[in-house]
């Protein structure tokens, strides 16, 4: 046992000392308030708090008090001479012994350690058994006391300070203070380590994303049955349809996307994976005009029948367009074939008549093309005789002087050079002295990609100026033709991002429209209705039964089209930013009752069961009545209409302190994991058989999600496919909650099980 002190302790623990540690920002604030509480309560001027690295098995420290920094290297977990290695280990409290001699010399000579487990159970051992848990249970039990904690919970850490003269009392005290401290403080480290992961997931996931949306050509991935799971802006465009679209737009979507899907079919019938791009013609949505592409398809995951498929449709309409051009004017061309021909005769002539060796050479100083008057000068060939050898030698030695000459040029930043250089005319040995006149084509960077290199005979330099002349003419047309198509090529990409301009325009303009036109699209639905139950009640005169049963189809037929435009005016409201939010208490017992009482007909037509189940903690929370209503009908209707027998299911309980957790749980058709993420897009059903039964739009989902953005909360989905699904709602109970969790680093949605 740690012998007894003279040093006093309070009675009770101090009362702001765990939810101080629970409201920490982080886990190294909270590591140092815990120690630095801990030694004060102990009255120890020195201290350690250590923690459990599991990847690398050590034990680490993480805060320290009094000393110098990083004066304690890690202490690995397997080796067990080391004192406060096995008191972590055991999870049970130690003190320093007398005859500690090296390795267990420490930066305290007089110490007293504190375990800190992961979990805190009183009365019951946590069934989890740390690694070298038996040979510590072996070790001196001597410096051992009991504690509240057991020997089989998992450990966190320790803290350890320098012992003081402390009552067995005061020891049991700081014992039971680290014994709950351990749990938040992993709480915290595991958040932390989250938090870090998610940045990085979610930063790779907008890069991926940004990628994908720079292409300019349209890429889609689909799965075994050709059904569309992502897509880039392009193929949008191609293959999307929107609630605004004209009808004449969407027919054209329609046919493009049969296209494609047939398209897509043939070349996995043929196994044309990996191989020669087919052609498919598609239908520019806007312009109504043919488009060719070039279909790539590629499987992803390694194959297989259940594989999903990436295709890349390349845009070769203007090629097309510049091939039937250019055999147009091909025909056209034959008209002036003999105009053309004598132009031909004429050049050929002129190049005939030059005199003077001219070669072309690229950056490295190797020789491209070369006239046959510079052939006779460099590249001579022949036989193996005394003769013929001694002409190649010349040819050498002149290719070598000009090599050397051609280098030195190409390395800078003249564009043009003129030297002197003496070469050996090769079939009598004679010197020939020459001007070596080189000129560099660059490209439209500024990058030379030829020297062209005229070497004159100094005998005949008038007609050398002259064909130099000509030569940078031509050399000067070279590069004003690749301007003007490079500059084209800026005015068709400032062509491209006007339209890009003009489409986000028009899309803004379409969702405030929508958003700004409630009362005028509700107005004459409600007309409809009232006309239709004053008829219905005979108001206006007695009604026989047909056409009793006539109206009463009219005013179903308009709530129907009154959802299907309240819906579509929700969406775009939230879309342009003019949903407003109003703040106020809501007791979530009173919003339950109120939709168990709209669904209840629902229910009881569908023979179905229901249950609702509210926490005894469930408090009011702030947030907005209607849309928190609003939120959870849709849930529940959704589940109703998708459940043809069992029952419904809603449980709300509070989650971490300061959330509010409702899961609405069904026992229906289910949901398959792969769609469990297109559920939430706009328009989007899955089990289209289904929805022709029970109807709906497709935008339920979608706004829950919205509306949840805007209200801070998140949503998930659970599903079991066949057997029944449970969606799970978050709300913050507080608006200062919201406004934390906005400042910090959006947390990604709870994950979705298949």
């Amino acid at each position: 046992m740690i012998p007894s002190g003279s040093s006093d302790w309070p009675l009770a623990d101090p009362p702001d000392y765990l939810p101080t540690l629970v409201e920490a920002p982080d886990f190294p604030a909270a590591a140092m308030f815990a120690l630095t509480e801990l030694a004060r309560l102990a009255s120890s001027p020195r201290g350690f708090l250590l923690f459990i690295d599991p990847v690398a098995e050590t034990l680490n420290s993480v805060s320290q008090l009094g000393g110098t920094e990083d004066e304690l290297g890690p202490l690995p977990l397997s080796d067990l001479s080391q004192p406060w290695v096995v008191a972590a280990l055991a999870m049970r409290p130690a003190r320093s012994r007398r005859d500690d001699t090296p390795p267990n010399r420490l930066p305290l000579a007089d110490w007293l350690a504190l375990p800190l487990p992961q979990t805190y159970v009183r009365g019951a051992p946590v069934p989890i058994q740390p690694r070298h848990a038996t040979e510590v249970l072996r070790s001196n039990g001597a410096d051992i006391i009991a504690t509240t904690t057991r020997p089989g919970q998992s450990p966190a850490g320790l803290v350890v300070l320098a012992a003081a003269n402390l009552r067995e009392e005061a020891v049991s005290r700081l014992v039971r203070l680290a014994a709950l401290s351990g749990p938040v403080l992993s709480r915290l480290a595991a958040i932390g380590a989250s938090r870090r992961e998610n940045d990085h997931l979610r930063q790779v996931s907008g890069r991926l994303t940004l990628m994908l949306n720079a292409l300019p050509d349209p890429v889609v991935i689909t799965d075994a049955a050709n059904n569309i799971l992502v897509q880039n802006e392009r193929a949008e465009h191609l293959l999307a349809a929107r609630d605004s679209d004209s009808p004449g737009r969407r027919r054209a979507l329609e046919l493009n996307n049969l296209l494609f899907t047939s398209g897509l079919a043939r070349a996995v019938m043929t196994g044309g994976m990996r191989t020669a791009p087919r052609e498919l013609t598609l239908v520019d949505p806007l312009e109504g005009v043919e488009l060719l592409f070039e279909l790539l398809s590629h499987r992803l995951g390694g194959g297989g029948e259940n594989g999903a498929v990436l295709s890349v449709l390349r845009d070769v309409t203007d090629l097309r367009r510049a091939a039937d051009e250019l055999e147009h004017q091909v025909k056209r061309g034959r008209q002036a074939e003999m105009q053309a021909t004598k132009e031909r005769d004429r050049l050929n002539l002129i190049l005939a008549n030059v005199a003077d060796p001219i070669l072309v050479t690229d950056d490295r100083a190797k020789i491209l093309l070369m006239n046959e008057k510079a052939e006779q000068l460099f590249d001579v060939g022949g036989t193996t005789d005394t003769y013929d050898y001694r002409v190649k030698q010349a040819a050498l030695g002149n290719d070598t002087k000009f090599s050397a000459f051609v280098g030195e040029f190409a390395l800078s930043p003249e564009r043009a050079r003129h030297e002197r250089m003496m070469l050996v005319r090769p079939e009598d040995g004679a010197l020939l002295p020459v001007e070596v006149v080189s000129g560099k084509i660059n490209n439209d960077r500024g990058e030379a990609v030829a020297i062209v290199s005229v070497l004159h005979d100094l005998t005949k330099q008038v007609e050398n100026e002259r064909l130099y002349r000509e030569l940078k003419a031509f050399s000067d047309e070279l590069e004003a033709r690749v301007r003007a198509a490079t500059k084209d090529l800026e005015a068709q990409n400032e062509r491209l991002k006007w339209q890009s301009q003009e489409v986000e325009k028009a899309n803004k303009l379409k969702s405030d429209f929508l958003a700004s036109m409630s009362h005028e699209l509700r107005t004459p639905i409600n007309a409809i209705m009232g006309h239709a139950s004053l008829t219905i009640d005979q108001i206006h005169g007695p009604l026989n039964d047909r056409q009793r049963d006539a109206v009463r189809r009219i005013r179903a037929a308009a709530q129907d089209l009154l959802t299907l435009i309240n819906d579509l005016l929700d969406l775009a409201r939230i879309e342009a930013g003019k949903m407003p939010v109003t703040y106020e208490r809501v007791d979530p017992r009173h919003i339950i009752a109120e939709v168990h009482q709209q669904v209840e007909p629902m229910v009881q037509k569908r023979g179905l069961t229901w249950a609702a189940s509210v926490a005894d903690d469930c408090r009011e929370i702030e947030t907005d009545r209607q849309k928190f209503k609003q939120i959870l009908l849709n849930l529940i209707s959704n589940a109703i209409k998708f459940t043809p027998r069992g029952g419904i299911t809603v449980t709300v309980r509070i989650e971490h302190g300061d959330e509010l957790r409702v899961d609405v749980t069904d026992t229906g058709i289910g949901i398959k994991g792969t769609d469990l993420e297109m559920i939430w897009e706009d328009f989007r059903q899955v089990d289209q058989s289904m929805t022709r039964e029970v109807g709906g739009t497709g935008l339920g989902l979608s706004i829950v999600r919205k509306l949840l953005d805007r209200l801070g909360g998140r949503a998930s989905v659970t599903s079991t496919y066949g057997a029944g699904t449970t969606f799970t709602l978050v709300f913050p109970l507080s608006r200062e909650r919201r406004r934390e969790e906005a400042a910090e680093p959006a947390m990604p949605a709870m994950p979705a099980a298949g």
